[in-house]
């Protein structure tokens, strides 16, 4: 038995669709990091509305021209959908990184052919099925449905999404999505495709694609036989004492990277022995008592990576270079990057609330004095860089270019489905 799984983003600016450019070109550190060793970046097959077939942005700019369609001030520009099957059905025919496997030209096929089903004819502007990555079996699409507004064609992600719903009699247009891409699969592909369960196709949401993918290849992979094997062998090993030390280290270390890697924004750092919501004035006549039990955790994780050599300073600027003994993969690095500068900023927080509860008359401190003070920013700049959020002072492409707006639609307000708020621990 196979399984089919969907995962699908709203796209709100040109900035979005200039980053997913950019991964799909393997231009970006994410998308360098996700090539398999030995194989071409940016392998695959790809296909858009554009001479460049992974440029979405002229892509998307040649499907507007092509429909003459317009767009709504606030609303998605476009959808971006996550086709997934289980690597093994690919393989019943051949290898997963092959693009000649006759799977994986009819996974590519009746992908876009699926989308363009409940979308509209001519909907999708690009499609790729990256074959340079350790994983497969998932296409990659762009779609921006077309819906008439006062006789005018405009891009209308929610109504098309509505339909889906309509018909499949799902509660919500996502679970929708899953049951008409399990449908078309199991009619175009293989009979014994199902779909997948919510948990196990979810897992949580608010994941930019970059990171869902690194998800589904954890899924992908037997999470069996190696953690036996080397569990088999520390039964057996002889470790001194700061072996030992350093071995627990890292595999604390790996949890919180792969943590991050499935959670992206979601993540938090592990909680300590207090709560911030839990903190009152008068508590205590030693604010560090407090402060040091309300970050415990975060506290814990920064002192295990200082123990190895790292901290917030070992990844400034644009380098992952440090800790690549211990981490080979850069991917690796980068979440690990992202964890420190989040249990760092989340420590300087936890001081700045913890005094101003128990001293609410003092001046709150100034988050950029407290320490660590390098990580003020740069949990924003880790994000960036894999991926999970686009900068802030890009506008979206409905303002920049002054498009005609139709407002008579009150239901065409954003979800925020691809990237998470940064909600952070309770305060």
């Amino acid at each position: 038995m196979f399984k089919a799984a969907i995962r699908v983003n709203k796209i709100t600016t040109v900035a979005q669709l200039r980053g997913s450019s950019l991964h799909a070109q393997r231009h970006d550190i994410t998308g360098k990091a996700r090539v398999r060793e030995g194989a071409e970046p940016g392998f695959g097959l790809a296909w858009s509305k554009a001479e460049n077939d992974r440029d979405y942005l002229a892509a998307f700019r040649a499907h507007k021209a092509e429909l003459k369609a317009g767009e709504r001030k606030g609303a998605p520009i476009a959808l971006q959908a996550l086709c997934v099957v289980s690597p093994e059905w690919v393989e019943k025919a051949g290898d997963l990184h092959d693009p000649d496997n006759p799977h994986n030209r009819q996974l590519f096929d009746q992908a876009k052919a699926w989308a363009e089903s409940w979308a509209g004819a001519g909907s999708v502007f690009g499609s790729r099925l990256d074959l340079d990555e350790k994983g497969g079996a998932v296409v990659d699409l762009m779609i921006a449905p077309v819906r008439a507004s006062r006789g005018k064609p405009v891009i209308s992600t929610n109504k098309a999404m509505g339909e889906v719903k309509a018909l499949t009699g799902e509660r919500n247009e996502y679970s929708a999505l899953q049951t008409s891409w399990a449908d078309w699969c199991r009619d175009t592909l293989d009979a014994g495709i199902v779909r997948g369960t919510r948990k196990e196709i979810t897992r949580r949401q608010h994941l930019s694609p970059e990171t869902y993918g690194a998800v589904m290849d954890k899924a992908r992979e037997s999470l069996s036989e190696a953690p036996q094997r080397l569990l088999e062998q520390l039964k057996v090993a002889e470790l001194s004492e700061d072996a030992t030390q350093t071995l627990s280290d890292l595999l604390t270390l790996k949890v919180e990277i792969n943590r991050h890697k499935a959670l992206g924004r979601d993540y938090e750092p592990p909680e300590g022995g207090e709560r911030l919501d839990e903190v009152y004035e008068g508590q205590t006549n030693n604010p560090w008592t407090v402060i040091n039990a309300v970050r415990h955790g975060a506290q814990r994780i920064y002192d295990t990576a200082g123990r190895l050599g790292l901290d917030i300073m070992s990844y400034w600027g644009d380098s992952y270079e440090a800790g690549r003994d211990f981490f080979p993969e850069l991917s690796d690095r980068m979440h690990l990057a992202a964890v420190l500068a989040k249990c760092g900023n989340f420590m300087a927080r936890a001081e700045q609330m913890v005094k101003h509860a128990l001293n609410p008359d003092a001046p709150k401190h100034d988050l950029k004095s407290l320490w660590p003070q390098e990580a003020h920013g740069e949990v924003e700049r880790h994000e960036i860089n894999l991926g999970l959020v686009v900068p802030q002072q890009e506008h979206s492409i409905t303002d920049r270019r002054g498009v005609e707006i139709e407002l008579d639609e009150g239901n065409e307000k954003e979800r925020d489905v691809g990237i998470a708020h940064d909600t952070g621990h309770s305060i």
